[in-house]
């Protein structure tokens, strides 16, 4: 079964580049590793004609507060991992839904990853207690979840394991 890394980060407010160029770069690579990233937005457009991602989104099956919530709930108990990304100023609006995300995961015993340079949030003591991972960037965050997740196989010539 190939393991599956939720891909927490900022949504509300973040227009579409903002929301999605990382999490487009980041599932091809975890992809090569046979990892699936898992996008909160695969099925969450902005409204049409918007720039960004609102709050008040009126899409009945996809931008309710319940199915968003229930959506990601979902995904955060069915993943093997969960890879959060905060912003890294003080001047940023926080991802309140990824920090609900990340408490979830802490909640149901999940391996978690925070990726963020502000200090702030690296200091938190319930932030930091729901982390099992704090790192600076996602290249960083690639390796840890490579070097836990990857499948172990076996090496033709030699017949002894390899990662």
């Amino acid at each position: 079964m190939t393991p599956t890394v939720y891909l927490a980060g900022a949504v509300a407010g973040a227009t579409r580049a903002e929301a999605n160029d990382w999490r487009d770069e980041l599932i091809p690579e975890l992809a090569w590793h046979g990892i699936a990233g898992v996008s909160p937005l695969r099925c969450e457009p902005p409204a049409p004609g918007a720039d960004r991602y609102e709050l008040d989104y009126p899409d009945p099956m996809f931008g309710t507060a319940r199915a968003i919530s229930s959506k990601n709930m979902y995904d955060v108990r069915r993943c093997d991992f969960l890879l959060v990304r905060l912003p890294d100023a003080d001047t940023v609006r926080p991802s309140y839904g990824s920090i609900c995300e990340l408490a979830w995961a802490r909640m149901l015993d999940k391996p978690t990853i925070l990726v963020t340079r502000n200090e702030y949030l690296r200091r938190h003591p319930v932030i930091g207690a729901c982390a099992s991972w704090v790192l600076d960037d996602l290249d960083a965050a690639i390796d840890v979840l490579v070097g836990v997740l990857r499948v172990y196989r076996r090496k033709p010539e030699t017949g002894g394991m390899s990662r």
